[in-house]
């Protein structure tokens, strides 16, 4: 089994990312974005599977991201897709808030 090196990594405040907003991060040229839904951070990947549109500057409702260039829906909590082809995903990286920061874990390939 290939076990991947985990790392967690700051990448905003807590204060950056209202309630119903989202942010976009860059975490060594792997683009994040992340979403705060009802004081929930979820982070995930910022790149449509259509056409690679910009998810951050989407539209964020309830725990549903929508992307700003064709229209496609992901949900932020499991990454799936929400509209045909539903079963496609984006990833989906742990969170984990430690007092103002907002961490997100990561795998690297060895």
């Amino acid at each position: 089994m290939l076990r991947m090196p985990k790392e967690i990594v700051r990448v905003a405040s807590i204060h950056e990312l209202p309630p119903g907003h989202m942010h976009y991060v860059d975490v060594d040229g792997l683009p994040i974005a992340l979403a705060n839904v009802e004081g929930t951070i979820y982070a995930f990947g910022d790149s449509c599977r259509h056409e690679g549109g910009p998810l951050s500057s989407g539209v964020l409702i309830d725990d549903t991201v929508t992307c700003p260039w064709h229209g496609w829906t992901y949900s932020v909590r499991t990454g799936k897709s929400l509209v045909p082809p539903v079963g496609l995903r984006i990833p989906t990286y742990p969170v984990h808030v430690h007092d103002d920061d907002v961490l997100v874990e990561l795998d690297w390939p060895e």
